[in-house]
């Protein structure tokens, strides 16, 4: 087993304050989660020999061609932004993965109903700016509302495998109020592909029976007249996406650029952050702030080529493969299970939202996934350590 210098309680307050203040603070979450990177540099190279895994080996992999593609980057006083803005991704996946294996089991649970429960705090603060009218469309106070709505994908993914409680008839109640919440949130953020997906993850929670027949009615019918209120309060930009439903938000433009750079700079690319510096159609962008391809495997090809794109796609790869073989691989505990579910359906709404966004890029998002990974890593470990 592992173990840490410090008292197992300092990594876990620090852990669970650096999942409630994702989508609250960025400076607070880079506070909290520097404080454990800082921690994780001074225990033991034995222990953390131990935590190495092929996650581990993966994201390192992926993160020293990103470093090559900074030193090749045709322009380098975009690129070098990446080594301190995408610094705190890798530190923060090795130490969070270190601390979950670290911890026990039932802590670990604990991170993983933090992370969900945290997401409905984050729901209410964006609909509750959005029925107040500060914004067109529902965000958090530290990012905007794709960040806002990717996120609340992922949390809504870990919230559904993880079931609510049969103590108190009262609590299946409570948590299709929350679930409702997250749903609402994410409809008021206005995002047609993340709507389309909040759904495809309802769908799958009644597949995989993590959503029954009463609680499904009551979360459409709750999640239906928060949405509806919530429109009559501020409808504005709701009669705008009536008006043009088919309206691509400038990803017509994006593709042309697409098509036009495709095979520039294959191997490579043309560095991190160089949207702003190599897209040729900047004038015809209805959004002159755009600075992504809207897509991370597009991003990714043309930041770091097609090596960069290739680890990118494994890592995605084999972390939902590793879900899948030990979601159905037997001695694993009910909670186990729900944890691993979770990180699959967490990892695959981000995987799919990224298709029309980005979550790699994103300095919360970016760390949403290596919490994701961590506690897919952790589960892992435990099973592989328990004897026979």
């Amino acid at each position: 087993m592992i173990s840490s210098r410090f008292d197992s309680r300092l990594p876990f307050y620090l852990l669970a304050a650096s999942i409630c203040s994702m989508m609250v603070s960025l400076f607070l979450l880079q506070l909290f989660l520097g404080l454990l990177a800082f921690l994780w540099l001074f225990e033991k190279t034995g222990n953390k020999k131990k935590a190495f895994d092929v996650f581990t080996l993966l994201i390192a992999v992926f993160g020293i061609i990103r470093i090559l593609s900074i030193i090749f980057s045709l322009y380098p006083a975009s690129s070098v932004q990446s080594l301190y803005k995408e610094a705190l991704f890798y530190l923060g996946f090795l130490s969070m993965s270190f601390y979950l294996k670290a911890m026990n089991k039932e802590k670990v649970e604990k991170i993983a109903f933090t992370f969900s429960i945290s997401s409905i705090a984050v729901a209410l603060i964006g609909l509750t700016l959005f029925n107040l009218r500060l914004v067109e469309r529902a965000e958090s106070f530290s990012s905007g509302y794709a960040t806002f709505s990717s996120y609340l994908l992922a949390a809504a993914g870990v919230y559904i495998a993880l079931p609510f409680s049969n103590k108190k008839k009262i609590n299946w109640l409570l948590w299709s109020a929350g679930l409702s919440i997250i749903f609402s949130a994410i409809i008021t953020s206005l995002g047609r592909t993340n709507i389309a997906i909040a759904a495809l993850l309802f769908i799958t929670g009644l597949i995989f029976r993590k959503i029954k027949i009463k609680p499904a009615v009551v979360i459409i019918f709750l999640t239906a007249i928060i949405s509806l209120l919530s429109f009559q309060n501020n409808k504005q930009l709701l009669y705008r996406r009536v008006e043009n439903p088919t309206g691509l938000s400038d990803r017509d433009i994006i593709w042309k650029g697409f098509d036009t750079l495709k095979f520039q700079h294959p191997f490579l690319g043309f560095g991190p952050r160089t949207f702003h510096d190599i897209f040729p159609y900047v004038n015809q962008l209805g959004d002159k702030l755009i600075g992504s391809w809207h897509n991370d495997f597009i991003q990714m090809y043309f930041e770091s080529g097609a090596f960069g794109l290739l680890s990118f796609a494994v890592l995605i790869f084999i972390v939902i493969y590793f879900s899948v073989v030990y979601l159905k691989k037997a001695g694993q505990t009910n909670n186990s299970r729900n944890i691993i579910l979770g990180v699959l359906l967490g990892t695959s709404a981000l995987v799919l939202s990224s298709l029309t966004a980005g979550f790699i890029s994103s300095p919360v998002l970016s760390i949403a996934f290596a919490f994701l990974i961590s506690l897919l890593s952790s589960v892992i470990f435990y099973t592989n350590s328990q004897p026979g």
